[in-house]
């Protein structure tokens, strides 16, 4: 097997992969960290101290244990019921198990207990539970919001980081009795200085199974993918059309989930649409005029195993600012001369992680300049940025590439996609901008086209006056995982 082809399975597969890890980090992780969680308590003194303060309410010990049990139960059973976390919760159970066996080993936490009598206790933690995790939802018909609990993700990630945290000191910080509790009550105690100290033994290696467990923690309660991505592009090269087409795929793939998360589209991206679904257009959707701005956005769910929230958001705007804005990234522009426009898309390239740049192949099919000079000075500018190259309406170029491989490009994108990476080197610009890009390889999107009875390209349109796109699941993918 080739290193392509096996970096392809990785990349196909790469979801089941990263469950397999997670699966095999929690198994590997329960058991030890419950068993040093447990000598922790043994040696704690202030842990144990505010824990014991139940003495003071008149709650035993049973009674809390019930009740801290009933309370991570309830919150787990909302992340379960949760369509994006259903595989963490799943691990987590299992977790929760064999710590509960790690710790019962070393007789803590749910010895001596009887479960009848504190029932009720486990009871009112479960109620607890799912009030504060957000399980009112259960109850309420069906809103415009997603079926989410992030506060019992929040919750379980709390409870269980405070845990490990606060073992670790325990374990390994020594340091003097501040104040104890008994039945009796509260009784402090003096400090000295010199009592303060610092436990090495296994130091190192209980840092770094409370750092990973805390990490893959992080993972598991994670809904929103903390990236931001921006368009670029010449004047008429598709930028609107190229976003509508992120969208319509969006929606494709939002409708074959089970997770029902809606999309948020901006009102910009709204009216678009309500114009592209008109029965009599065919490409209606016209270049953006000097000065015109229009925010499109839009989120959509990346991944099937761990699905994630993706937001887009980018400024479409007139093509020709494009020249203007590597000076405006500079600074070197007379004030009286950078408009509320290019301010924004000077704020929209700094603030990107990604930048998204287009390159027109009507343009590269007609021998006409791409004007992507100021890609270059853009990118030189844009210090520890991501880049995505994307080739809009490459359906000019997937009749050639049917005539000379015999392909039809949308049945065989990968093809497709080598094809018009190899085309498009050609052009040394382009060459240029790839080899400033350390390699980045081109992705071509296009919507389905005819040429009409005026000789004019237009988009197919099936039965139900909806438009084909090619190469957007791809892109979102893409773009999930750069996220």
């Amino acid at each position: 097997m080739s290193m392509n082809n096996l970096a392809g399975l990785v990349q196909e597969n790469r979801e089941k992969l990263k469950l397999l890890l997670y699966f095999a980090v929690i198994i590997a992780l329960a058991y030890p960290l419950a068993t040093s969680i447990g000598k922790a308590w043994e040696s704690s003194h202030l842990a144990r101290s505010i824990v014991r303060l139940h003495y003071v309410v008149g709650v035993s010990r049973p009674a809390l244990n019930m009740t801290i049990l009933g309370l991570f139960i309830g919150l787990l059973t909302l992340m379960t019921l949760d369509p994006k976390k259903r595989i963490q919760a799943a691990l987590l159970w299992l977790g929760m198990i064999i710590s509960l066996v790690g710790l019962l080993s070393l007789g803590l936490f749910l010895v001596q207990i009887n479960f009848i009598a504190e029932l009720p206790w486990f009871i009112g933690g479960l109620i607890l539970g799912l009030v504060i995790g957000g399980g009112r939802k259960l109850l309420q018909v069906q809103t415009a919001d997603a079926l989410e609990f992030r506060r019992a993700s929040l919750g379980i990630f709390f409870i269980l980081a405070l845990i490990v945290v606060v073992a670790f000191v325990e374990y390994h910080v020594q340091y003097p009795k501040i104040f104890s509790v008994t039945q009796s009550g509260v009784q402090t105690a003096t400090t000295t200085p010199s009592g303060v100290g610092l436990e090495t033994s296994g130091i190192f290696k209980n840092a770094l199974i409370s750092g990973l467990f805390i990490v893959v923690l992080g993972q598991f309660v994670t809904y929103d993918a903390e990236h931001d991505f921006f368009i670029l592009g010449p004047r008429a090269s598709g930028k609107s059309l190229f976003l509508i087409g992120a969208y319509l795929e969006a929606l494709e793939q939002t409708s074959d989930s089970s997770a029902n998360t809606p999309l948020n589209p901006s009102n910009d991206l709204v009216d678009m649409m309500q114009e592209l679904d008109r029965p009599e257009s065919e490409w209606i959707i016209e270049a953006t005029g000097r000065g015109e701005v229009n925010v499109l956005s839009f989120q959509f769910v990346h991944g099937r195993v761990f699905p994630t929230n993706i937001g887009l958001q980018s400024i479409d705007y007139a093509g020709e600012y494009l020249n203007r804005l590597p000076d405006a990234i500079a600074d070197t522009l007379p004030d009286d001369s950078v408009d509320s426009t290019l301010e924004r898309l000077v704020d929209g390239v700094e603030t990107a992680d990604t930048l998204v740049l287009l390159l027109d192949l009507e343009r590269f099919m007609n021998d006409e300049p791409l004007e992507i000079t100021e890609y270059f000075d853009i990118l030189r500018q844009a210090d520890n940025t991501g880049v995505i190259l994307v080739a809009t309406k490459a359906d000019v170029m997937a009749e050639e590439f049917r005539e000379k491989r015999g392909l039809e490009a949308h049945r065989y994108q990968d093809e497709f996609r080598q094809y018009i990476n190899q085309r498009l080197r050609g052009s040394q610009q382009v060459e240029g901008l790839i080899q400033e890009t350390a390699g980045t390889e081109i992705y071509p999107v296009y919507y389905q086209t005819k040429v009409n009875e005026n000789g004019d390209r237009v988009p197919i349109r099936d039965e139900t006056n909806s438009v084909t796109t090619v190469g957007y699941d791809e892109l979102l993918d893409l773009l999930g995982r750069r996220a």
